[in-house]
């Protein structure tokens, strides 16, 4: 179910334990060959394809574009709010879903610099709100919760994981809306850095760096977009779907978290 395409006595009859997605996106660069909407169409198309599978079984939110892409500044096009207040956007809506009764709540997040404010966001409400702390709330990007489904070589893909504008965000794109991709437009003279807290295997995993994005790549994306193909995208959101519904399913039945008490 469309939570934006039912009536308030519509919702007002929903199963106050059924799942709600809320779909978390962007607006920013993705490199000179994809339109700055990138994230935004992906996520929509996967939750197009949740409807399709779960009906009935799943409420998806309408997607909040708007995401905390402060970090992408230094190229043209960000539509952006800044960490702290994206924090406390996440949590205005959470509580707008709490407090009409809603207590399974999945926040499927589509932009890797939503992660941090949403998790400080439901971080600190859970500490502030008996209704939030007494919820099932959980948080994920899709390429987390599907990451089996994204695996390379289910899909012949020629780099190991998703990253920015890449082979995979470029085939997704080249799937969902190919007349928005021009291959052409990639950088020939792209540079790319590998950031050193990841390329000395002694550190990798161990510590996270922080800069904007224009000190990583110099024209926008990352890793070989031009490996990309129409064929690879579709193979991947059959994947991610699959997998999603999966998830979703068993979410529904995650028991409550009772208070313990001896």
């Amino acid at each position: 179910m469309l939570w934006h395409e039912l009536s308030h006595p519509e919702i007002g009859t929903l199963n106050r334990d059924l799942p709600v997605v809320i779909p978390l996106a962007s607006c920013e660069q993705h490199g000179r060959h994809l339109p700055v909407f990138v994230d935004t169409f992906q996520l929509q198309e996967v939750m197009r394809r949740l409807e399709e599978r779960a009906g009935d079984r799943v409420v998806s939110a309408p997607t909040l574009w708007l995401g905390a892409s402060h970090h992408h500044m230094d190229f043209p096009g960000a539509l952006s709010l800044s960490p702290k207040l994206y924090t406390e956007v996440i949590q205005e809506l959470t509580l707008c879903f709490l407090n009409q009764g809603f207590r399974r709540l999945l926040f499927l997040n589509g932009h890797g610099g939503n992660v941090v404010p949403t998790h400080q966001a439901l971080t600190d409400l859970i500490t502030r709100n008996e209704l939030a702390d007494a919820a099932t709330i959980a948080f994920s990007s899709f390429w987390r919760v599907t990451a089996h489904a994204l695996t390379p070589e289910r899909h012949a893909m020629e780099t190991p994981v998703i990253t920015h504008a890449c082979e995979y965000e470029t085939s997704f794109m080249l799937a969902i809306r190919g007349d928005l991709v021009d291959l052409s437009k990639i950088s020939p003279d792209h540079i790319e850095k590998v950031r050193p807290w990841t390329a000395d295997p002694r550190h990798a995993g161990k510590v996270e760096g922080f800069h904007r994005f224009h000190r990583w790549t110099s024209s926008g994306h990352m890793g070989q977009p031009s490996s990309a193909t129409k064929e690879k995208g579709l193979s991947m959101l059959e994947s991610v779907t699959t997998e999603l519904v999966e998830f979703i399913d068993d979410f529904a039945k995650w028991p409550a978290m009772e208070v313990l008490r001896d």
